[in-house]
Order: C-alpha cells, then structure tokens, then sequence
C-alpha cells in the first residue's frame, strides 16, 4: 500500500503529469468549440484552445507547435473581427482575406523553415496553411471540412511528442467534425429531395 501511495505522488509531483493536464484541459474546450453550430462560438472556443495547446506544446519540447498555435491565436482572433466588422469598413487592402492568408501562410512556412526538426513538425506548417486559407474564405461545412483536414496533419504532431490529450483531441475532434458533416450532408440531401418532389408534384399539376 505504501509503494502504490509513494508511486501516485510521484505521478501527480511530476512536471509531465502537469504538462498533460494542460493538454486535456484544451481537448475539453475544443471539442466543445469543434460541436458548436455557431461560427462565433467555433471560434472563440479555438482560440482559448490554441493558447492552452501552445502552452502544453511548449511544455513538451515543441517550439514550432508553441509558436504555431500563439499564431493560431491571432489568425482566430483577426477573423472573428472580420466577421463581426461591418463590410463596408473592411474594404482596407491590407485586412482583405487574401492578404491575411497570404501572410498567415507564410509566417507558417517560415515558422518550418526556422524550427521544423521532424516530419511531424511539417505536418503542424501544413495544418496551419489550411486554416490561414480556410478560416478567411469558408464559412459552416466549408470551414468545418478544412478543420477536419487540419486535425488530421495536427495528429501527426500529437503522435510524435506522445502528446496524449492532443492524439485523444485531435481523434475526437475527427470524429465530432465528421459527424457534423455527415448530418448536414444528409439535411441538404432531404432538403433537395423534398424540393424536387414539390416542383415534380407542382409540374404535374400543371400538365393535368
């Protein structure tokens, strides 16, 4: 019984214990982030998962996913302004959505150059494209379908550092994305049936 108390403490005063309670605490947040419905509260959600998740990488050794997800931060934050922005004050060339991904892009490549050590850490570059890209020109599924792709480079980067919130969040997150897609896909496929039924029944008025 002594042994097994002396091992707990042990596992609970260790720093990686800590590390990894950080990692879970993001994955919470974003999963509720990724179920939401609502763009605005997609992304808030991602953004106080991104500062945890850069802190958690950080922790683990990963200063391109730290300084990766600091940027995600920005990114996150920049387009929910434009999103709550009224149009016509966001006609400025330098905040347009070509502009921004353009500079979010390259800041992601350039974050690679500078401190990519692993495959993996390529992998995050390219997830980061993708959202610097999608956030600025997609909206509901569209944005959805490129956080899923996103996920899927994101896992790589979990495996390598045995980060295990960030492989449980990014499965999960899969999985949760997926299935919103999935249920949307099937409404717009009732939606379009149905829409075909009453110009069919309509045409068919008409001919008799």
């Amino acid at each position: 019984m002594l042994d097994f108390v002396t091992i707990y403490f042990q596992f609970i005063t260790a720093p990686i214990f800590w590390f990894q309670v950080i990692g879970f605490i993001s994955m919470a947040i974003g999963w509720w982030a990724n179920s939401q419905k609502q763009d605005c509260k997609f992304i808030q959600g991602n953004i106080i998962a991104a500062v945890l998740t850069a802190i958690h990488l950080g922790l683990l050794g990963s200063f391109l996913g730290m300084a990766n997800q600091l940027v995600n931060v920005i990114r996150f934050r920049l387009c929910q302004s434009l999103n709550q922005a009224d149009k016509a004050q966001t006609t400025y060339w330098l905040f347009s959505p070509l502009i921004l991904s353009a500079t979010f892009s390259t800041i992601a490549v350039a974050q690679g150059l500078m401190w990519a050590e692993h495959w993996s850490e390529w992998c995050a570059v390219f997830a980061a494209i993708i959202m610097s890209i999608s956030l600025f020109f997609f909206a509901g599924s569209k944005l959805r379908l490129a956080m899923l792709t996103s996920n899927l480079f994101n896992l790589m980067l979990s495996i390598y550092l045995l980060s295990w919130s960030g492989i449980i969040y990014q499965v999960m997150s899969i999985a949760i994305l997926s299935k919103g897609l999935i249920g949307e896909i099937f409404i717009e496929k009732s939606t379009s049936d149905d829409l075909n039924q009453t110009i069919g029944g309509t045409t068919n008025i008409v001919k008799s």
